[in-house]
């Protein structure tokens, strides 16, 4: 067992402990096979530990039954670093652990913001003949 002196920690250091905790807890709940109430609730807890983190996203509420299992839809507010897409409650904890496939790979991030420009938050790519593309 490890001693804390929470008195002693730093902001960043209760931060990252508040994260390690909250990661750890989900793991030990919810590691054996779950009905769609505890996904639900599940989901819930992941959101307080995303928002916690910073990682926010415009829609996150949406389930759907998709090749055997609940899948939630999750439209990240940052898609520069973060894909939109249907993902497994297991996926979004690796989100939280800022792993899997939520995030978008360094390379393909590079290669993604080539060509673009961003207005008033908006990013444009302009085509040869003078139309707009909107991501």
């Amino acid at each position: 067992m490890t001693d804390f002196d929470l008195e002693r920690l730093s902001i960043p250091e209760l931060e990252r402990l508040r994260d390690a905790i909250n990661q750890r807890l989900l793991q030990l709940r919810y590691s054996t096979p779950r009905s769609l109430p505890e996904l639900l609730r599940m989901l819930e807890e992941v959101k307080i530990i995303l928002s916690d983190q910073g990682k926010e996203w415009r829609s996150l509420e949406r389930w759907q039954w998709m090749d055997g299992q609940i899948r939630f839809w999750l439209n990240p507010a940052d898609q520069v670093r973060y894909r939109a897409g249907w993902y497994t409650i297991e996926e979004l904890i690796l989100w939280s652990q800022d792993r899997g496939p939520v995030l978008v790979p360094q390379e393909e991030e590079e290669e993604d913001l080539e060509g673009w420009t961003e207005i008033n938050g908006v990013r444009i790519r302009w085509l040869p003949d003078g139309t707009m593309e909107r991501q």
